[in-house]
């Protein structure tokens, strides 16, 4: 296995959507069954392998949500363009995911101790599902590119 061709700028930055992607999904899913991890609502809540594989994956994706903000730090621009909802729902995959790495390191998921209203978490899955269909459509609509465009020079 070439290891050289996974870690190019390209495929990190397609890595790390695709993680955000699906992380937002499997979060809004949580939302939807009360807040608890879809692993542990399916296999128990035993803490052992599976806590620390959890833990692991949250700290995932908050480096995968760093990574996609620093790249739109420099470019400020999403699919080739500055449009209000790609921006928005951008914001919203990547404050999910710095949240969720937070809770790996601290243990303690900031987003949910603000509330526990299942009302509230069920909005919340809805934007989450919402922005996760929105951006995977305007990717694939753009050639499998988050940052770059129709408006590259």
């Amino acid at each position: 296995m070439n290891l050289q061709k996974h870690t190019t700028k390209e495929k990190l930055e397609e890595y790390s959507f695709l993680w955000s992607e699906i992380r937002l999904v499997i979060a809004a899913i949580a939302l939807f069954i009360g807040g608890v991890p879809p692993l542990f609502f399916l296999l128990g809540s035993s803490y052992g392998l599976m806590s620390s594989l959890l833990g692991l994956s949250w700290i995932i994706s908050g480096v995968a949500s760093v990574y996609l903000l620093y790249i739109w730090s420099k470019t400020r621009t999403l699919f080739g363009a500055n449009e209000k909802r790609d921006l928005y729902a951008f914001l919203v995959m990547i404050v999910s995911g710095i949240n969720l790495g937070l809770a790996g390191f601290i243990r303690t998921n900031i987003g949910m101790s603000i509330s526990s209203n299942k009302f509230l978490f069920w909005i919340v899955g809805i934007i989450y599902l919402a922005s996760a269909y929105y951006l995977h459509k305007r990717w694939k609509a753009n050639g499998k590119k988050l940052f770059s465009g129709s408006n590259e020079k």
